[in-house]
């Protein structure tokens, strides 16, 4: 997506008083609810839901942001039913918006709803209203404060603040508990009442343009303060907040000479905070939303910033398409690659003086939610230690702590699958199967048994791959002592494992280790879903020996940190290189990183960087990229959450995480594979063993992408073979021959693409280059890379190691068709043009169709 900030005045946009966008249901929506929560409409409108045909009260909107308004309904849902709204306004009403079907909850969550989550933690002394958060709308959700309940919300919002009375005292366990149809979740995880700060912080207000702003928002409230919002000094009510912001709308308008300003206070014996003052700016300080991605075939935009009670209106190539109140506003089209959208806001008397125009990209994926953010049970942990098999389990637990019993609900719908984690060589002093403490609570959260091996015994043992073989075998060894868990009719476990869909995670040497385990393991009952293998070794390949091919029966992944001071080599590339997709196979190349912030008990940055070259990004940061590309593999894999792997494909990016700086390589079964150069059939012909053709003056040819005599030069450390284009003159064009007239509608062209770099600097600039199509009347139709996502700049670390790394991008096969002519379900070749001019050299493979 291509933005900029452009003057309102002059774009001649067309004003329409009658269009409204329809709000939206908050989704997912279950049966038995009493409650419906409604977003996006225009501040202060009237909103009504319908439930099969059927009427709820309708009820004033007051300011959607942050949280919308929650619909009372006549009565509980059921499932089947189908629920929808509308806005109404002085001057327009908006169509219904699509309709919901209201959904069994047991169905999603056989287990019971998710636990709430108290959010902000922690509570403190005298605090007066608690955030919960992971809520199923309208359920119940109640509070307890050392078990006596203190506050209650029946029909609440997914994130929901409860009032609580009496206020906390200093050391009460506060827990959240919720309800749905009856059904428990177990409770939230308790927090003990901490002393507020003292003196307790001055909030901050935002300022306010004109004098007719429809909220007041105040920032950096302490959880549970009662915050008094005053106009000019004079008061104008208090409200409890559960911390943070808070969002108080209808106070009316300000001056510049009768600000807003606002304090915080908590117990009665302490005093207030001093006052936040906010200021009073005029209508033409207002400044333009903020757009989050829009692509090819969205149908709403999402709004990244706005100012709270503005109303956002958008037109496409000048026509008015949309008219909301965030944080997303529907369409009344879909837009289409390379149209042209411009957005402002508007704010009671105060129009708008510019305007955020948008150039829409064919690929700029959003980002929704994260998968290692499901969370649905306590997490029990404990050591284990028998034999030379020992480590730590963390597991879904009727609560938490340590030496929990097994979550009961769970294990009575079945086994519960299980992921075995390995660390490699380091300290023996140091408890290395701990570092990953962080990344096994996640999975225990969401249903999968999390065991961390402690495999210090090997790092004095054998060498090479040895060493290798070594660990494998203790990976092994330690299945089999949990199957003898799981037989054990004394063991918490018991019954409870199924050796039918297990994981595996191994890091640096144990990274190599989990490539060979399928192929060696023999324990009757097990099957290997997946392998993450994390910053690998490839110690068959130093001792001279092939290198190990992931067994095809899996889903493979490999993260790969590009500042790896220890495996500098990636050797994790070479894995991935050799994989089968069994479904699939993903490659995490990751800018800004080393290979020991990924343990926590590994405290060096082994990076080795000096400036100029950069820093890597913090510890936390390593452990977010690792948590959600990590849980991305084992729900698709283990929990058969199938939309996680487009977390891994790249077509949706986990919020939280440094996502610019992972670059993403995959594929995936039954796809039709134009040509991936493996097939020694010479550049003259592609993998469907149809001709290509060099044209204007292109010059390219086929080498092996890895440290090996014949390369094309020694930036390139995987293990297969691909295409270089060299550098020229622009609009050099290489033609690839399909078989037959293919149709592409509703298809993905995939191609994996590096700019070359010599292994000892990065040019300056950006590259990239151009991929088309040619329909059987000979019609040509192209789309940039720049389009998709861009070709990624290579990672300027060590000199000698700085490599070429191909990335997959992904070209929507409709945005090809801005071009009329074109034909696109009868396509007869695709095409790659270098149409930069900047003397670069560039490398190609694995040319795919995908539906």
């Amino acid at each position: 997506m291509d933005a900029k900030i452009v003057e309102r005045k002059g774009l001649q946009l067309a004003e329409d008083p009658r269009l409204l966008s329809p709000p939206r249901v908050d989704q997912p929506v279950y049966q038995c609810a009493t409650s419906v929560v409604v977003f996006d409409y225009v501040p202060g409108a009237d909103v009504e839901v319908e439930v099969d045909g059927v009427g709820a009260p309708v009820v004033n909107g007051g300011c959607p942001w942050p949280l919308g308004v929650t619909v009372p309904l006549p009565g509980a849902l059921a499932a089947t039913q189908e629920v929808r709204a509308r806005q109404t306004t002085a001057t327009a009403q908006s169509d219904w918006s699509a309709p919901v079907t209201v959904r069994d909850h047991t169905v999603d969550f056989p287990a019971g709803p998710p636990r709430p989550q108290i959010n902000p933690a922690p509570v403190h002394a005298c605090g007066v209203r608690t955030g919960v958060t992971n809520l199923l709308t309208g359920g119940n959700v109640w509070i307890t404060a050392n078990g006596t309940e203190v506050g209650r919300q029946d029909g609440c919002g997914p994130v929901q603040g409860v009032d609580v009375s009496p206020a906390y005292a200093l050391a009460q366990q506060a827990r959240a508990w919720f309800e749905l149809c009856g059904d428990p979740s177990p409770p939230s995880v308790g927090h003990n009442a901490l002393f507020p700060p003292q003196p307790l912080p001055a909030p901050t207000v935002d300022s306010v343009y004109g004098s007719d702003p429809q909220q007041v928002v105040v920032h950096g409230v302490v959880n549970g303060a009662k915050v008094t919002v005053y106009r000019g000094g004079t008061p104008l009510g208090t409200w409890g907040c559960w911390g943070g912001t808070l969002a108080v709308g209808g106070l009316g308008p300000f001056t510049t000479a009768e600000p807003p300003s606002a304090t915080q206070a908590m117990c009665p014996e302490d005093p207030p905070s001093l006052p936040g003052i906010g200021t009073v700016l005029p209508c033409s300080s207002l400044p333009p939303p903020q757009v989050g991605p829009v692509q090819a075939g969205d149908a709403h935009i999402t709004l990244s910033a706005f100012v709270p009670g503005a109303v956002v209106r958008a037109w496409l190539d000048g026509t008015l398409v949309g008219v909301g109140g965030g944080p997303m506003v529907t369409l009344t089209k879909t837009v289409a690659h390379g149209d042209t959208l411009h957005v402002v806001q508007d704010l009671g008397g105060c129009y708008g003086l510019y305007a955020v125009e948008i150039r829409v990209a064919c690929v700029d994926p959003p980002s929704a939610g994260n998968p290692s953010w499901l969370d649905l049970f306590p997490v029990g942990r404990l050591e284990y230690g028998v034999g030379g098999n020992k480590g730590s389990v963390y597991y879904p637990a009727q609560d938490d702590g340590v030496n929990q019993p097994f979550n009961q609900r769970l294990s009575a719908l079945g086994r519960v699958p299980i992921v075995f984690m390995a660390h490699g060589m380091h300290s023996a002093s140091d408890p290395s199967y701990l570092g990953y403490d962080y990344f096994q609570h996640d999975l225990a959260k969401m249903g999968v048994i999390a065991v961390s091996i402690d495999c210090n015994a090997l790092n004095n043992g054998a060498s090479g791959f040895a060493n290798i073989e070594d660990r494998a075998d203790l990976i092994i060894e330690n299945i089999k002592h949990f199957q003898a868990v799981d037989a054990d009719p004394g063991s918490m476990f018991h019954h409870s494992i199924d050796f039918g869909r297990v994981g595996l995670m191994g890091h640096s040497r144990a990274g190599e280790a989990v490539v060979i385990v399928p192929s060696l393991v023999s324990l009757p009952g097990v099957t290997i879903r997946s392998a993450l293998s994390l910053a690998p070794t490839n110690w068959a390949n130093y001792d001279g020996l092939p290198s190990v091919q992931p067994a095809p029966s899996h889903a493979f992944m490999t993260l790969l940190p590009a500042g790896d001071g220890d495996v500098s080599s990636n050797n994790g590339a070479q894995f991935y290189d050799l994989a089968a997709p069994g479904p699939f196979k993903s490659q995490q190349y990751v800018d800004f990183t080393n290979h020991n912030f990924f343990n926590r008990q590994w405290l060096d940055d082994d990076s080795l960087w000096t400036p100029p070259q950069p820093a890597v990004i913090d510890r936390a940061d390593h452990e977010r990229i690792l948590a959600a590309y990590g849980c991305a593999l084992y729900r698709s894999t283990l929990l058969g959450h199938g939309s996680a792997t487009a977390y891994l494909d790249g077509s949706v990016l986990p919020a939280g995480v440094l996502t610019h700086y992972v670059h993403l390589a995959f594929a995936r079964q039954d796809v039709l594979t134009v040509d991936n150069h493996q097939d020694g059939n010479t550049i003259e012909k592609n993998s469907l063993g149809r001709p290509t053709a060099q044209l204007s003056g292109l010059s390219a040819d086929e080498f092996p992408f890895q440290q090996v005599p014949g390369a094309f030069n020694d930036s390139f450390y995987g293990e297969t073979t691909g295409m270089v284009a060299l550098a020229g003159a622009g609009g050099r064009t290489f033609r690839s021959e399909l078989t037959e007239p293919t149709d592409l509608v509703g298809t993905e062209l995939w191609i994996r693409a590096a700019e070359v770099t010599d292994g000892s600097q990065v040019p300056p600039g950006a590259t990239g280059f151009e991929l088309g199509v040619e329909d059987t009347n000979g019609n040509r139709a192209w789309l940039d890379s720049d389009v998709v996502g861009g070709l990624p700049r290579p990672y300027p670390r060590n000199p000698g190691l700085i490599k070429s790394m191909p990335t997959t991008l992904r070209f929507h096969a409709g945005c090809f068709g801005r071009e009329e002519r074109l034909r696109l379900d009868e396509i007869v070749a695709v095409l790659i043009r270098c149409n930069r001019e900047d003397e670069r050299d560039l490398a190609f493979d694995d040319l795919q169709i995908v539906k």
